[in-house]
């Protein structure tokens, strides 16, 4: 099973950001488009390991990053 999710992966990147990981993947579904997952990984207060995943299939991938592109103005 292992090596079908390796398949699967088409880029991966790492972000460490204080106490928090995020990874980003972009992966292939069965039929062949790409999606991107966006994962983030954390230890909470009680050291109980958390993490949340978002999928962001490429028929919205480019209205979620104008989106993100707006956001972004409202941290400078």
């Amino acid at each position: 099973m292992q090596q079908q999710n390796e398949k699967e992966k088409v880029h991966s990147k790492m972000l460490r950001a204080g106490n928090k990981v995020y990874f980003f993947d972009v992966k292939k579904t069965s039929k062949g488009s790409n999606y991107l997952t966006i994962a983030e990984s954390y230890t909470d207060k009680d050291g109980k390991k958390v993490s949340n995943r978002l999928l962001i299939f490429k028929e919205h991938f480019a209205d979620f990053g104008n989106s993100l592109l707006e956001m972004k103005e409202y941290f400078q």
